[in-house]
């Protein structure tokens, strides 16, 4: 396969990742916000949302303050922001394209047609309270590429690829949220209403993964920090976890027709290495420096993607 298709694929995955965890926590912060504790306030929810989708800087270098709907649309659909919602949706369809010949032509006409629905919404802009049916669109359609992914593709490199980039970018979309989240607890540990928030702040951490109902049936318990870092982090049986998706990537890597040694420098002994250092780190190991893991596990997940890109995707 050329590297370009390769490239092509790997990103389309990526990006069809990337929007609707982006989408997802967007929703879910903004509506929860109306019944989280009094502290949880709605400054607090905007800045949020803007750091967990890498848009602060830019916000503000075209905003003067935190307005609901100008952060809003600057994250959803603002055609200005390389990092909004509706920029994301276009390069997956730019990069099917890309690799038209490669895919079914069902994932195609599903994909074109979520490209159109969307951009429709960038002529008419977005209040503030619009975004809970605007990313119920985009995590819907999500899953409906996926399912065509998954029901229309032959089980070569190009399903292999496609689903590399989806499973690398979601253990690091786990991991962003996480970690801002982290953030948004520190603004409030010496507060009257920690107590609160604290429970607020993982419950809404799980609803931003999709994760509050496998949760409560596998945890049996109120959401707290052991508990969920346990389950988003390290529990091999959930799709949404970030040692599930490791390995995921380390099982797409073996399975793809890379030629090269399996050893350390290659992209199989370090895929391999980083799904086992899950395989064998327990909650307990991490409880005392969460933040310090999270971003360790987050810089050896972006050397591997560019490990990735720079052996095998890079073209001119």
């Amino acid at each position: 396969m050329l590297s370009r298709i390769g490239n092509s694929l790997f990103w389309m995955g990526r990006y069809l990742e990337r929007s609707e965890h982006i989408a997802r926590y967007t929703r879910v912060q903004y509506v929860a916000s109306v019944d989280s504790p009094l502290a949880h306030n709605q400054e607090n929810v905007l800045e949020s949302i803007l750091h967990m989708t890498a848009n602060w800087e830019g916000y503000f270098q075209t905003q003067q303050q935190l307005e609901a709907n100008a952060v809003i649309n600057y994250t959803a659909i603002s055609e200005d922001n390389s990092f909004s919602i509706l920029s994301y949706i276009d390069r997956v369809r730019e990069n099917a394209r890309g690799a038209r010949d490669s895919i079914s032509i069902e994932l195609w006409e599903a994909i074109n047609s979520f490209y159109h629905k969307i951009n429709a919404y960038a002529a008419a802009g977005l209040h503030a309270e619009e975004i809970e049916y605007f990313a119920r669109r985009i995590e819907e359609n999500s899953y409906v590429m996926k399912g065509y992914i998954d029901n229309t593709l032959l089980r070569n490199d190009v399903w292999q690829l496609i689903y590399l980039g989806m499973h690398l970018e979601r253990a690091i979309q786990i991991i962003l949220i996480l970690q801002t989240k982290f953030k948004d607890r520190e603004k409030m540990l010496s507060g009257p209403d920690y107590a609160a928030y604290e429970n607020f702040i993982w419950t809404s951490t799980l609803l931003s993964v999709e994760s509050f109902d496998m949760y409560m049936r596998c945890q049996k318990t109120a959401p707290d920090k052991h508990h969920v870092l346990n389950f988003l982090l390290f529990d091999t049986a959930f799709p949404k976890s970030v040692a599930f998706s490791l390995n995921t990537v380390k099982q797409c890597i073996n399975e793809i027709s890379f030629q090269e040694e399996k050893k350390q420098g290659f992209i199989h002994f370090e895929a391999g290495k980083l799904a086992c250092n899950f395989q064998y780190t327990t909650v307990k190991d991490i409880e005392e420096n969460p933040v310090e893991f999270l971003n360790t596990t987050l810089e050896s997940i972006y050397a591997l993607a560019h490990l990735l890109d720079a052996k095998y995707l890079k073209y001119n």
